[in-house]
């Protein structure tokens, strides 16, 4: 379950730029990078909510973990029970 969790997430975050192959993918601060700006964390959270029926609070978002790939993965994984 998480790989495909971490697929559609990267699948999501390469709508706007490409990935580099030899990044670390867990640890990738994609907010920070620019792959995701403040402007598209709406739609990017809208997808991710309707994509495994999940709610992500503002309390999620500011969260340091919703931050990287690795602990966004992680935080839709516990709130699918995992």
């Amino acid at each position: 379950m998480t790989d495909s969790i971490t697929q559609f997430v990267v699948g999501l975050i390469e709508k706007k730029a490409k990935l580099p192959k030899n990044i670390d993918l867990p640890s990738l601060n994609y907010i920070d990078s620019g792959y995701v700006d403040s402007i598209a964390i709406i739609k990017f959270v809208v997808e991710i909510e309707a994509k495994y029926e999940i709610e992500i609070s503002e309390t999620d978002i500011e969260s340091p973990e919703f931050r990287t790939i690795g602990g966004l993965v992680s935080m839709i994984n516990k709130k699918l029970g995992g």
